[in-house]
């Protein structure tokens, strides 16, 4: 099962994609509430979280690899480390067969194709929420390698010569190391933040919190 959050924007009455962003919190319930139910049926072995900015292949990369009766995947931005302790605290909460966790981020080897794919959709954001979730998924991720045992996986995403498919390439955290790969992490954010600085978007994040 995938719980794919922008798809419960279309379940809100008067929803629109022109306007996404304003029923993005009442999705997210809506989503959460549906997640917690499948942790309560007990079915799925494996749960899956996908993290990684908007834009960048997640959900492609939820349908074409992780789409299997036994999983449960909640395919979101993952941007908050709070908010994934919440998540993990339910799972200990509601579940008794002691599923395996993993975390599935998934970065784009081009931002600056992935900003001009995040302009052509139909549901429409804000430009500074390209780079939040972009640059707040990555220090959520280093948290997790930081301060938790929870496997992750990398993966790069690429468009494929001569199609709009995407490829994606897994990275070998193994020989990279998890403290290493959080530092370069912090570092690709920082620089996606000064971008974002150079296109005068004001973004509220202190990387001095880290």
């Amino acid at each position: 099962m995938i719980i794919e959050v922008d798809e419960y924007k279309k379940k809100i009455p008067g929803y629109d994609p022109e306007k996404s962003e304003l029923v993005h919190s009442e999705s997210a319930k809506l989503a959460n509430k549906d997640f917690d139910t499948a942790l309560k049926s007990q079915k799925y072995k494996r749960i899956i979280f996908m993290a990684g900015g908007t834009a960048s292949g997640k959900t492609e990369f939820a349908f074409s690899y992780l789409n299997k009766k036994d999983q449960l995947v909640y395919d979101g931005t993952l941007k908050t480390f709070d908010g994934f302790q919440v998540k993990l605290k339910n799972i200990q909460r509601y579940t008794k067969n002691n599923p395996k966790i993993k975390v599935v981020l998934i970065l784009p080897e081009n931002t600056t194709k992935s900003f001009a794919a995040f302009l052509k959709r139909d549901r429409k954001m804000e430009n500074i929420t390209f780079f939040n979730t972009h640059i707040l998924s990555k220090i959520s991720i280093s948290k997790i390698l930081i301060n938790s045992n929870v496997r992750v996986e990398v993966y790069i995403s690429r468009v494929l010569s001569g199609s709009n498919k995407l490829d994606f390439i897994r990275l070998p955290i193994g020989k990279i190391g998890r403290k290493k790969l959080a530092n370069n992490l912090i570092s690709i954010a920082k620089r996606l933040y000064t971008t974002a600085d150079n296109l005068g978007l004001d973004l509220e994040i202190n990387f001095d919190m880290m």
